[in-house]
């Protein structure tokens, strides 16, 4: 920056570093959208689109921010828990803070259009974020902080579907709803759906009543490696590397020239990398935690029982790979939705191989539906 007699207003500027080894979150929370929600005509209680519009721009922050360990998100907000020994921008609170959310609301509206088409589905005016940052010392109080956000979900989805229900299903206006919900407690909203409503709570999606977790995870897919010989069927080395092909050293010029460059064969190789995944599970109790340490930056082998699988399930899962980038692989859940937001980045080969039949990017934030898939180590590298 250059010098000038001006630059004193520099002094002004508050420092807002925040304090070392402490879990930064960021929670965002949408503006006066009881207004927007009524004004853009989601469905009640719970809109999937705008649910997944959530998700998708949630997991775009993250793909840009990577000190992002986990994000949750319910409704309206989402909460993005950054690792305790980041150094993004310097700690600095009001940095953070504002690309976090300039970020996510930039991206609910870009892709506002994939979930939301048609003439009566445009966006009527620009929605808005806002966002403050808490700081948490102990992995207890940032457990605890999600276990609330995740509390509050269940308390205003139980609250929404009973209100609803009562509305659409017996036609009750929204006044008398409200009145007929006061002062009852969960078993009596239960009772309210069950008896009025032919509706079982238990059986609602768990996606509106547990929310959403974002994770970092790995994929696989696979990739063709050529392996190379001569016409004698002495094997040679052809590789490619970050761009760079090297080609068949000849032992001389003339077996060079008597022995052509022929396929020797084609085999499978594989390619991982890190993927923003979710899940719509309970991160109240420690099963979660026990089964992905590495959030809490626990990478030791007595964190989790060796050989365990699924914890819902209790089976270990086999493994399974896909055959291309489009086809997706290998994470943790049985049941998930996938977010690809890697921002075009280019996959480095692990060995020196040729690769073909497949492309080596990943397109921005598209979203694929899975279910079946298994699991795969966890940490990031």
């Amino acid at each position: 920056m250059a010098k000038s007699k001006f630059e004193y207003v520099r002094q002004f500027e508050i420092p807002d570093k925040c304090v070392p080894n402490c879990w930064i979150i960021v929670r965002i929370d949408g503006k006066n959208f009881h207004r927007f929600s009524d004004d853009h005509k989601f469905e009640k209680p719970n809109d999937p689109r705008a649910l997944h519009l959530m998700n998708t721009a949630a997991a775009t922050v993250m793909s840009d921010f990577k000190d992002i360990v986990i994000a949750y998100g319910q409704s309206d907000e989402y909460s993005f828990v950054f690792k305790k020994d980041t150094t993004l921008y310097s700690r600095r609170a009001s940095k953070i803070m504002t690309n976090v959310v300039s970020k996510f609301s930039a991206s609910y509206v870009f892709h506002w259009t994939k979930y939301f088409q048609g003439e009566e589905q445009h966006l009527q005016y620009p929605p808005a974020f806002d966002g403050r940052v808490v700081l948490y010392p102990s992995n207890k109080n940032m457990r605890d902080y999600l276990s609330w956000r995740q509390a509050d979900c269940h308390i205003n989805n139980l609250y929404n579907t009973a209100f609803w229900g009562l509305v659409i299903k017996k036609g009750l206006t929204r006044r008398e709803a409200e009145a007929r919900l006061r002062g009852t407690f969960s078993g009596d909203k239960n009772e309210i759906l069950f008896s009025e409503c032919d509706t079982n709570y238990n059986n609602e999606p768990e996606f509106y009543r547990k929310g959403t977790v974002l994770m970092w995870d790995k994929y696989v897919y696979k990739v063709d490696v050529i392996t190379p010989s001569n016409k004698d069927g002495a094997g040679t080395s052809t590789t490619k590397s970050k761009g760079t092909k090297h080609e068949p050293q000849a032992e001389s010029s003339e077996k060079s020239k008597s022995a052509p460059f022929k396929v020797g064969g084609i085999h499978t190789g594989l390619r991982t990398k890190p993927i923003v995944v979710c899940d719509h599970c309970d991160i109240i109790g420690d099963q979660f935690w026990l089964d992905h340490p590495h959030i809490l930056g626990i990478d030791n082998d007595d964190a989790k029982p060796s050989g365990e699988g699924d914890s819902r399930t209790g089976q270990k899962p086999e493994s399974k790979v896909f055959d291309n980038l489009d086809g997706i692989v290998e994470v943790p859940f049985p049941k998930h939705r996938l977010y690809k937001c890697d921002a075009n980045e280019t996959l480095s080969s692990s060995s020196s191989v040729q690769e073909r039949g497949t492309s080596d990017t990943i397109s921005t934030s598209e979203v694929i539906d899975t279910v079946g898939c298994n699991v795969v180590t966890s940490d990031r590298s």
